[in-house]
């Protein structure tokens, strides 16, 4: 009886085998001119319609989100050249403390970016097309960009990074 079960297993195992490498040459079947195609498509970075950057002392006063008159005035005019495209902004983190203790990062660079949108929605920027990018980590470093940075893309486009 035991032989007859160690055969099977042996037989199953065999059989996935067998299965992978049949799996493993059709997909590897596909010609060099459609591998090479493939991989274009997938290394296609999205076209970038318009790119801005601002120290973010431009763009707020210390320690708060509100927006200077400055950037108002910057995505007001930004608006009326970059319509229906789809915006990203990106906040970076500031390396503040105030009386020794270090301020909550993630609620401030929200709020700013959240002010940045709702200046670009109050210009007429649609409010679906507005993606957000929060910082990788939210302690900064000298060395970091600490520059906003807003890009604007085609409808539609894939913002996977």
């Amino acid at each position: 009886m035991n032989a007859g079960r160690t055969t099977l297993s042996f037989l199953d195992l065999a059989l996935m085998l067998l299965s992978a490498f049949a799996y493993a040459h059709f997909v590897n079947a596909a010609d060099p001119e459609t591998r090479a195609k493939l991989a274009e498509e997938a290394a296609k970075a999205p076209e970038i319609l318009g790119a801005y950057d601002y120290k973010a002392d431009a763009f707020f006063e210390d320690s708060n989100a509100m927006l200077t008159e400055f950037a108002r005035e910057e995505i007001s005019e930004i608006a009326t050249l970059q319509q229906n495209q789809l915006l990203t902004i990106y906040v970076p983190p500031a390396s503040e403390s105030r009386e020794g203790q270090r301020l909550r990062q993630w609620e401030k660079v929200a709020a700013r970016s959240a002010a940045i949108a709702d200046a670009f929605e109050k210009a007429g920027q649609d409010g679906e097309m507005i993606l957000l990018k929060m910082p990788d980590k939210l302690v900064s470093k000298a060395k970091e960009k600490q520059d906003i940075s807003l890009v604007f893309l085609p409808p539609g486009s894939d913002v996977s990074e």
